[in-house]
């Protein structure tokens, strides 16, 4: 597992890395434009996720494809992904543009300022021309993955993380000549970043025990569309349910923005190398699954619990030791670098209970059922993180308004662990099932 897991560790520091570069170069344009980015962020997230159709889908059926010997078809599976998911990225796109100004004015509401509000379209937009590049990246991410072969990964995610960061300060200031874009020129460089990857992970695709080659869409497409349907569900309400919790964070002010914001980049560090040792344990489990080793399945995926649990305990501790340091590197505004220290410190408090809940419900995913924690998540997100935000913040001492979006969100994490250990230690033999 940890040989897996460790190249996708790696490959999520450096990407983390790259939000944070982002953010800090931004970051001299003013903590409004902070916030901007953080606003036009989760809408981009929201874009993102449709992605993950053919990502998840293919993640678990190349998987098992791959722990039962069929190399040709698992080859086949990442082609017909690669295309169908790049077919899915240009209307999204498109209508997501059209939208843009709308999202911004809902999500934000009306203690956003006008100035954040357009820097926050102009970022969103920008980053909307990267899209189908992202796309087919995370189709055949999802082969890499899933057959185990993850140094690729890493090899891609550095070179995108570089190009992101030698462009930044270039479209965002004017350097070398080229046009100072302010904040849409952070999305310019995210844009060329995703192209940047994807080229990088089809120049290392030698790698993998079959060839990934684009394809039309056929049958192993409808089994990933298929099987990757419920995560997309899940992930839609999850990001919806999230830019309802941004929505009450924002409702705070622009100083509450750019401080979650800020939180949640320097976050990034922590729970971003959690999700890829939990996408180990989802192609560990799925080449068990596959070959027919049910018992062993789900010791694996307990065994990955367990070591991302010991990095989530590292996480938290390195969130503290940051904590009253770091926002200080992207404001010189007080009363945001206050807040977001005290987000840091609430994020460290319940990093190892999250990495917990991520291999675990990553683990059932692999091993066949997506649905089952679809509905793990998704009713805590909203019964424990959402529906309290949207209420708690206005009792909420002078200045603390924040704090009412924030304690809710720790407690969602806390009960998102409990219920995805009681699933799966009672009902993992029952979920497994193999879908190819």
């Amino acid at each position: 597992a940890l040989g897996i897991a460790l190249p996708l560790m790696l490959a999520e520091s450096i990407d983390s890395i790259l939000w944070i570069v982002d953010t800090y170069f931004v970051s001299g344009l003013g903590y409004e434009a902070v916030g901007a980015v953080g606003l036009g962020g989760y809408l981009s997230w929201l874009m993102f996720v449709w992605g993950s159709l053919f990502y998840m889908g293919g993640l678990v059926v190349v998987s098992q494809l791959v722990g039962g010997g069929r190399l040709g078809e698992a080859g086949r599976a990442v082609g017909e992904a690669i295309s169908s998911n790049a077919a899915l990225s240009a209307p999204l796109a498109l209508a997501a543009w059209l939208a843009a100004p709308g999202l911004v004015a809902v999500v934000g509401g009306p203690k956003v300022s006008e100035a954040t509000a357009a820097m926050a379209v102009e970022y969103f937009r920008a980053r909307l021309l990267g899209l189908p590049f992202l796309y087919a990246g995370l189709a055949l991410d999802a082969g890499f993955r899933a057959s185990g072969v993850t140094r690729p990964v890493l090899a891609a995610t550095a070179a995108s993380a570089a190009a992101n960061a030698v462009l930044d300060p270039v479209l965002i200031y004017g350097l070398l000549g080229a046009p100072a874009l302010g904040v849409a020129g952070a999305g310019y460089a995210s844009a060329a970043a995703s192209a940047v990857y994807l080229a990088a992970l089809y120049a290392l695709s030698g790698a993998l025990p079959f060839a990934p080659a684009p394809r039309p869409p056929g049958r192993l497409a409808l089994v990933e569309a298929r099987v990757g349907l419920p995560a997309l569900a899940e992930r839609l309400a999850f990001v919806t349910g999230n830019l309802a919790y941004l929505g009450a964070v924002a409702r705070c002010g622009d100083a509450a923005l750019a401080a979650h914001t800020i939180g949640v980049r320097l976050e990034s560090l922590a729970f971003l190398p959690l999700y890829s040792i939990g996408e180990a344990s989802a192609a560990l489990a799925g080449q068990e699954v596959g070959a027919g080793r049910i018992q062993e399945a789900k010791r694996a995926g307990l065994e990955v619990a367990k070591l991302n649990t010991l990095a989530g305990l590292a996480a938290a501790l390195l969130l503290a030791a940051l904590s009253p340091i770091a926002p200080h590197a992207f404001t010189e505004d007080p009363r945001v670098a206050s807040l977001a220290e005290t987000y840091l410190l609430i994020a460290a408090a319940t990093e190892p209970a999250f990495a917990a809940s991520i291999a675990l419900t990553m683990a059932i995913r692999g091993a066949g059922n997506t649905l089952v924690p679809t509905i793990v998540n998704l009713a805590s997100l909203y019964a424990l993180r959402v529906l309290p935000a949207s209420v708690l913040p206005r009792y909420m001492p002078p200045g603390k308004c924040v704090l009412g979006a924030w304690i809710p969100m720790a407690i969602d994490v806390a009960g998102r662990s409990l219920a995805s250990y009681a699933v799966y230690t009672r009902y993992f033999h029952r979920l497994a099932r193999r879908v190819a």
